[in-house]
């Protein structure tokens, strides 16, 4: 899945540059709410906390925008339930690489709401390596404003919605080292909410 999305994405962006009237780079950071998900005998989630990350965006015209999106959260895995021998509770990691299309909608000169649907992928990692990571297909949702203070800088503020497709076990999520897995399973799936915003550096053709 990984190398299906890079190449999609080095498809994609020699022809965005081309047909793109503008380019944005938006560096960005905000802030995650706790997600959490039913596991059997008991449940297990992701601490909420701050996000970081960077946007580029090229507009295809004035209601259209291809976008490349990556954003990091520092966070602890948590799990609770009557199977474990001893809940877990560890640092972890969540990365989440995307492309995207927003549609635009100019109000006026300066300001521009936007929504817009994003593919990619999630991985929840462990610096500590006491866990394995895993990396899921993903989808997003998205939605805000830019404010454009002048041609070159503006403002963006937008909300996120994350979805890693889980579909499986969370015992993959909670499996020790690359050995066995604890036994715990659920099918709920993990969803990310947040709020993002950001200063814009536009590049004109």
């Amino acid at each position: 899945m990984r190398k299906l999305l890079i190449i999609l994405s080095l498809s994609i962006l020699p022809l965005a540059d081309m047909m793109a009237q503008g380019i944005e780079i938006t560096p960005i950071t905000g802030y995650t709410f706790q997600a959490g998900f039913n596991i059997s005998g008991g449940r297990a989630f992701l601490r909420d906390g701050q996000n970081w990350g960077g946007m580029m965006g090229f507009s295809l015209n004035e209601v259209t925008e291809v976008e490349l999106a990556y954003s990091y959260m520092g966070t602890s895995a948590v799990a609770r339930s009557s199977n474990l021998q001893d809940n877990v509770d560890t640092p972890a990691q969540v990365h989440y690489a995307t492309i995207g299309m927003n549609r635009l909608f100019p109000t006026s000169e300066k300001m521009t709401l936007f929504t817009g649907a994003k593919l990619g992928t999630g991985t929840l990692a462990f610096p500590e390596s006491n866990f394995r990571n895993i990396t899921k297909f993903t989808v997003g949702f998205q939605g805000g404003m830019k404010f454009y203070a002048s041609d070159r800088v503006g403002l963006r503020l937008q909300a996120n919605l994350m979805m890693p497709v889980v579909g499986v076990g969370s015992s993959l999520w909670w499996s020790p080292g690359g050995g066995a897995a604890v036994g715990v399973s659920g099918w709920s799936p993990i969803v990310q909410f947040g709020f993002t915003g950001g200063l814009i550096f536009r590049l004109q053709n």
